[in-house]
Protein backbone atom coordinates (compact mmCIF):
# COMPACT_ATOMS: atom_id res chain seq x y z
CA UNK A 1 0.00 0.00 0.00
CA UNK A 2 1.29 3.46 -0.83
CA UNK A 3 0.91 6.73 1.06
CA UNK A 4 2.52 8.68 -1.79
CA UNK A 5 0.74 11.47 -3.65
CA UNK A 6 -1.30 10.42 -6.65
CA UNK A 7 0.97 9.88 -9.68
CA UNK A 8 -1.08 9.22 -12.81
CA UNK A 9 2.08 8.29 -14.75
CA UNK A 10 3.23 5.62 -12.25
CA UNK A 11 4.25 2.30 -13.74
CA UNK A 12 1.76 -0.16 -12.21
CA UNK A 13 3.26 -3.29 -13.76
CA UNK A 14 4.36 -6.13 -11.52
CA UNK A 15 5.65 -9.57 -12.46
CA UNK A 16 3.62 -12.77 -12.39
CA UNK A 17 5.22 -14.06 -9.19
CA UNK A 18 4.33 -10.91 -7.28
CA UNK A 19 0.80 -10.86 -8.72
CA UNK A 20 0.17 -14.46 -7.67
CA UNK A 21 1.61 -13.83 -4.19
CA UNK A 22 -0.59 -10.77 -3.63
CA UNK A 23 -3.74 -12.58 -4.74
CA UNK A 24 -2.96 -15.68 -2.68
CA UNK A 25 -2.21 -13.56 0.41
CA UNK A 26 -5.71 -12.11 0.16
CA UNK A 27 -7.44 -15.38 -0.66
CA UNK A 28 -5.81 -17.19 2.26
CA UNK A 29 -7.90 -15.04 4.59
CA UNK A 30 -11.22 -15.73 2.85
CA UNK A 31 -13.76 -18.39 3.61
CA UNK A 32 -14.41 -20.74 0.68
CA UNK A 33 -16.91 -19.38 -1.82
CA UNK A 34 -16.57 -15.70 -0.88
CA UNK A 35 -16.16 -12.97 -3.52
CA UNK A 36 -12.52 -12.37 -4.40
CA UNK A 37 -12.54 -10.85 -7.87
CA UNK A 38 -14.59 -8.80 -10.30
CA UNK A 39 -14.19 -8.36 -14.03
CA UNK A 40 -15.15 -5.28 -16.03
CA UNK A 41 -15.31 -5.06 -19.81
CA UNK A 42 -12.82 -2.85 -21.62
CA UNK A 43 -15.51 -0.30 -22.47
CA UNK A 44 -16.03 0.48 -18.77
CA UNK A 45 -12.43 1.70 -18.49
CA UNK A 46 -12.55 3.51 -21.83
CA UNK A 47 -15.75 5.37 -20.91
CA UNK A 48 -14.38 6.45 -17.54
CA UNK A 49 -11.08 7.65 -19.03
CA UNK A 50 -12.83 9.51 -21.86
CA UNK A 51 -14.40 11.95 -19.39
CA UNK A 52 -12.92 15.46 -19.31
CA UNK A 53 -10.25 15.70 -16.62
CA UNK A 54 -9.88 11.94 -16.13
CA UNK A 55 -6.30 10.85 -15.40
CA UNK A 56 -6.94 7.47 -13.81
CA UNK A 57 -9.48 5.17 -12.18
CA UNK A 58 -10.23 4.38 -8.55
CA UNK A 59 -11.91 1.07 -7.68
CA UNK A 60 -13.97 0.89 -4.51
CA UNK A 61 -15.04 -2.23 -2.69
CA UNK A 62 -18.80 -1.91 -2.32
CA UNK A 63 -21.88 -3.80 -1.22
CA UNK A 64 -25.38 -4.27 -2.61
CA UNK A 65 -28.42 -3.70 -0.36
CA UNK A 66 -28.68 -7.49 0.11
CA UNK A 67 -25.12 -7.58 1.48
CA UNK A 68 -23.49 -9.15 -1.57
CA UNK A 69 -20.12 -7.62 -2.51
CA UNK A 70 -19.34 -5.71 -5.67
CA UNK A 71 -16.91 -3.09 -6.98
CA UNK A 72 -17.56 0.48 -8.12
CA UNK A 73 -15.20 2.38 -10.44
CA UNK A 74 -14.90 6.15 -10.74
CA UNK A 75 -12.50 8.31 -12.74
CA UNK A 76 -9.98 10.46 -10.87
CA UNK A 77 -8.29 13.69 -11.92
CA UNK A 78 -4.54 14.46 -11.88
CA UNK A 79 -4.74 15.33 -8.17
CA UNK A 80 -6.25 11.90 -7.42
CA UNK A 81 -9.69 13.33 -6.65
CA UNK A 82 -12.79 11.37 -7.65
CA UNK A 83 -14.79 12.89 -10.50
CA UNK A 84 -18.13 12.93 -8.67
CA UNK A 85 -20.13 15.56 -10.51
CA UNK A 86 -23.78 14.91 -11.26
CA UNK A 87 -22.80 14.20 -14.89
CA UNK A 88 -19.86 11.90 -14.05
CA UNK A 89 -19.92 8.23 -15.00
CA UNK A 90 -19.68 5.44 -12.44
CA UNK A 91 -19.24 1.77 -13.30
CA UNK A 92 -20.47 -1.27 -11.41
CA UNK A 93 -22.32 -4.18 -13.10
CA UNK A 94 -19.30 -6.45 -12.68
CA UNK A 95 -18.84 -10.12 -13.42
CA UNK A 96 -18.16 -11.30 -9.88
CA UNK A 97 -16.05 -14.31 -8.98
CA UNK A 98 -17.46 -16.52 -7.70
CA UNK A 99 -19.67 -17.48 -9.43
CA UNK A 100 -18.39 -16.06 -12.75
CA UNK A 101 -14.74 -17.08 -12.44
CA UNK A 102 -14.34 -18.54 -15.91
CA UNK A 103 -10.61 -18.88 -16.38
CA UNK A 104 -9.52 -16.70 -13.46
CA UNK A 105 -6.12 -18.36 -13.63
CA UNK A 106 -4.37 -15.89 -11.36
CA UNK A 107 -6.66 -17.01 -8.56
CA UNK A 108 -5.84 -20.68 -9.16
CA UNK A 109 -2.03 -20.50 -9.38
CA UNK A 110 -0.01 -21.88 -6.51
Amino acid sequence: MSAENFDFERDHRINRTEAVALVLNFQAKLDAGLHFASAFGRSAFEQLLAQPGAAGIRIYRAEHADGSPTMVMVAVNEQGEDLCMETSLFMQNTHDCPPNCGTALLAKMR
